[in-house]
């Protein structure tokens, strides 16, 4: 078999494959944009005002297991959508400000440096604020 037999079998593959399943494909495409896009307005609609200056933060849950319990959920949620906002990148969707609202609920090592790189960018920035502006809550603060 040659190279563009394998490619023609390949291709028709695909199509036969698009053909049955690229309805579902669909769906599920526009309820992850719709979905993220939800998410990501309601994240930062209630994140503190000053979530972007230096602070340090405690704990509030005392039980040792819960707690790490709940730390390794958290950080698979947040890995989770850092996957997902990457890969909304190319596609529809909110693919920075999911990768951002992943990195803020992450504890993982340099997220702040990040999440000060992503917040600074003109655009990320002005977005965050207006979405805190339809909401009517106080407009994010950043260190200078």
């Amino acid at each position: 078999m040659s190279l563009v037999d394998t490619l023609k079998t390949f291709c028709f593959a695909i199509l036969g494959w698009l053909k049955t399943y690229g309805v579902l494909l669909g769906i599920i495409s526009v309820a992850s944009w719709i979905g993220s896009i939800l998410f990501c307005t309601l994240a930062i609609a209630y994140l503190p005002f000053d979530y972007f200056l230096p602070k340090k933060r405690e704990s509030r849950i005392k039980q040792p297991i819960l707690r790490i319990a709940l730390k390794c959920l958290k950080n698979l949620l947040a890995v989770l959508l850092i996957i997902v906002g990457i890969i909304m990148l190319p596609l529809p969707g909110q693919g920075v400000l999911t990768i951002l609202i992943g990195i803020i609920i992450s504890d993982l090592p340099g997220k702040r440096r990040w999440e000060h790189r992503i917040i600074r960018s003109r655009a990320v920035f002005s977005a965050a604020n207006f979405i805190r502006s339809r909401f009517k809550r106080p407009l994010f603060v950043v260190e200078d």
